[in-house]
C-alpha cells in the first residue's frame, strides 16, 4: 500500500494564522510556515513522488490540510462531509482535481453525516475509522459501508474522550504490520493485534508519520522516536513542522498520497 507515486499539496494561504485551532503553541509565523511547507514538499520528492502543488487558496485558511479534503485509495477515491463552517466548501474544489484521477469512482459521505480525512488511518486492506469531534458516527458508517463493498475491512476508534482533534493526530500505520502511536492511544482495542511503537508523552506529536515509498518522514526534534523507528529498519527522513504543529497540523494532513494503480 505505500507504493505511492504523486502527491496532492496546497501551501498555507495568507490569512493561514485564522484557522481552526486550539492555539495552545501560539500563533504560528505565516511566512515560516510556507519556508517548512516547501520543505515538506521537498520531503516527499525525496522518498520518490511527483508532487502537484496546488495555488493558495485565502477562502479557507485550513486549506493547507488537503489529507482531510479527500481520501484516496487504489480503488476508488471518497469526498469527505465537513462539520465546522469554515471549511465547508474545501472539499468541493477539490472534488475535479481527484476526479481527473478517478473518474467514475467516486463516492461521498452524505448529510447528516461528517467525516474528515484526518480522522481515517489505512493499515493495507483494512481502515482505522476515528470517530472524533469532527467525525460522528454516521459519517464513520457511511465511510465503513463503502469502503466494504471495495474489498476493504475496517475498525472504529472512538476518540472522543482524548483531547485530540483527529485519529492521524494520534497514530499512524508504517507497514510492517506496525502502527506507531501515542501514549493516549495505546490500549485502543483496535490496535490490539497490531506491533505497537508508543512515544514519549514529550513526542506526542511525532506519532503522525507518513511512510511512502521505502522511507517514513517524520517531523524533526524528535530524536527517541527516530532512533526506535531506525531500529525498528525504518529509513527515516525529516523535515521542520514548529509553525504547522500550531495549528493543529501534522505531516500526514498536508498532503493526499496517491497510490500508483490508479
Amino acid at each position: 500500500m505505500f507504493g505511492y507515486d504523486k502527491a496532492i499539496t496546497r501551501p498555507p494561504c495568507n490569512n493561514f494564522s485564522e484557522g481552526l485551532t486550539h492555539g495552545l503553541l501560539g500563533k504560528p509565523d505565516t511566512g515560516l510556515a510556507k519556508q517548512q511547507h516547501q520543505q515538506y514538499v521537498n520531503a516527499l520528492r525525496r522518498c520518490g513522488v511527483e508532487v502537484v502543488v496546488l495555488r493558495p487558496d485565502n477562502d479557507y485558511p485550513d486549506s493547507c490540510f488537503t489529507e482531510d479534503e479527500a481520501i484516496v485509495t487504489d480503488r476508488m477515491a471518497v469526498i469527505p462531509s465537513f462539520c465546522r463552517p469554515s471549511r465547508q466548501g474545501e472539499e468541493i474544489r477539490m472534488r475535479p482535481i481527484i476526479e481527473a484521477f478517478y473518474s467514475g469512482r467516486i463516492e461521498e459521505i452524505k448529510k447528516p453525516g461528517t467525516l474528515e480525512g484526518g480522522d481515517i488511518c489505512r493499515a493495507e486492506n483494512h481502515f482505522f475509522i476515528g470517530i472524533s469531534s469532527r467525525t460522528n458516527e454516521e459519517g464513520a458508517r457511511q465511510f465503513a459501508e463503502i469502503v466494504s463493498r471495495y474489498g476493504f475491512t475496517s475498525d472504529f476508534c472512538d476518540i472522543r474522550g482524548i483531547k485530540i482533534l483527529h485519529l492521524s493526530t494520534g497514530m499512524s500505520y508504517i507497514g510492517n504490520n506496525t502502527v506507531v502511536c501515542c501514549p493516549a492511544f495505546k490500549n485502543l482495542p483496535a490496535l490490539s493485534a497490531r506491533n505497537v511503537i508508543v512515544t514519549s508523552a514529550k513526542e506526542a506529536y511525532a506519532a503522525n508519520c507518513v511512510r511512502i515509498n521505502d522511507k517514513v518522514i517524520m517531523p524533526e526534534g524528535f530524536p527517541n522516536l527516530r532512533r526506535k523507528l531506525q531500529k525498528a529498519g525504518f529509513d527515516i527522513v525529516t523535515t521542520p513542522m514548529s509553525e504547522i504543529e500550531k495549528q493543529d497540523g501534522g505531516l500526514s494532513c498536508l498532503s493526499i498520497r496517491m497510490p500508483k494503480r490508479i
